[in-house]
């Protein structure tokens, strides 16, 4: 396979915004400022990969149209909060696999005309018939954490002030203020013990990336720092037997596995991540689940600053999906964007220093019987 590079990134600020700004609006922004980013024309762009979960039917040629890119291969992809991860894989596969030299990837949603409350399940899942929708879930995670590690209400809520903290320096985040930890605790109440910080909010938005093959890079004399994708892993959830244990996180173990082989490094290489943060909770154990903090440990060394933006392990200087925002279909995306911006100093006061090595994480819905549905593991390289 060859080496695939990021060479542009470009985001649409995460927010909520009225109905002129459609999806097509929000996509074709990110894509233009992609392209400018790289130094590309849409003449340039071999493919096109779009990553949406509401967005309809051909919205990758909606929004194509806009930028001067139909006629070109596109491709949609939905899987729910891995969309747009799961999009950046397949352009991966056919850059590494010479089908295309140069390709356009794109996540995008629109939901604030779309969704009213909370994202639920498919109303013919079992768990959706019983109620036992993504928050309920989370907080139930929450409870067992606490109940197994000693972890404490405040050690938990202290992600949210931490993704807060960061997203003060990200242009591109939905909220840009900090929130202390007495806001987090006190909050209005959504599934105990979690409350209204400790959930990711329903967001617009779009992100999205230009990656090259060396060969790309050559034909368009691009030379600009250009970090490499490692790896995109892609797992499903398993059937449970027995009780189990919620916590486990035996499929962000597998992803974690699938792309350290790939690329050939392990979790003690990782120098930043992006961690799909859609509640307080989900950042912890799918931290331990990647092995990139001890099983049991994540509460703690989160209040003790090991993942904050000067600690050992930066986690979600971005902002994170509970202060950047999460429109899902964008999101895996946006976390390519913020390793990019990382991995080539670009991030300002968010710059993680001497980061070499990023690896983002994406877990997108649920099946009823399974630890999860789509899981996207993506490691990139200075």
């Amino acid at each position: 396979m060859r080496r695939v590079h990021v060479v542009g990134a470009g985001m649409h600020r995460f927010g909520k915004f009225p109905p002129q700004v459609t999806l097509e609006v929000l996509g074709a922004h990110a894509a233009t400022a992609a392209m400018a980013d790289a130094g590309v024309a849409p003449a340039d762009i071999d493919a096109v990969y779009v990553g949406h979960v509401f967005g309809g039917p051909v919205a990758g040629q909606r929004i194509a149209m806009r930028v001067g890119l139909s006629g070109k291969p596109i491709s949609n992809h939905e899987n729910y909060c891995s969309s747009g991860a799961t999009a950046l894989r397949e352009a991966w596969i056919a850059v590494g696999a010479g089908i295309c030299d140069v390709a356009l990837v794109v996540g995008v949603e629109k939901m604030t005309d779309r969704i009213k409350g909370g994202v639920r399940p498919d109303p013919g899942d079992l768990d959706a018939a019983m109620g036992f929708i993504f928050a309920a879930g989370h907080a139930l995670s929450a409870r067992r954490y606490m109940r197994d590690h000693g972890a404490s209400r405040e050690e938990i809520a202290m992600v949210a002030v931490k993704n807060h903290a960061h997203s003060v320096h990200n242009p591109y985040a939905q909220y840009q203020k900090p929130i202390s930890l007495e806001q987090v605790v006190n909050a209005r109440p959504i599934a105990d013990p979690l409350g209204l910080y400790d959930c990711s909010p329903i967001s617009d938005g779009a992100a999205a990336v230009v990656i090259a093959s060396a060969e790309g890079m050559r034909r368009l004399s691009l030379t600009g720092p250009a970090p490499a994708v490692a790896a995109c892993g892609l797992v499903s959830g398993t059937v449970l037997r027995g009780l189990g244990d919620i916590n486990e996180e035996d499929v962000s173990a597998r992803a974690g596995q699938a792309a350290y082989t790939f690329a050939g490094i392990g979790p003690e290489d990782i120098d930043v991540v992006e961690m799909h943060d859609c509640f307080t909770i989900a950042e912890i154990v799918r931290l331990e689940g990647l092995g990139l903090l001890p099983r049991g440990e994540g509460a703690r060394l989160t209040m003790a600053g090991h993942t904050s933006l000067g600690g050992p392990l930066p986690v979600n200087p971005s902002g994170g999906l509970l202060s950047r925002g999460h429109p899902v279909g964008a999101t895996g995306t946006a976390q390519i964007c913020e390793l990019y911006w990382q991995l080539t100093g670009r991030a300002g006061g968010r710059q993680v220093e001497n980061a070499r090595a990023g690896l983002a994480y994406c877990k997108g819905g649920s099946v009823s019987g399974t630890d999860g549905a789509s899981v996207t593991t993506v490691i990139m390289t200075a």
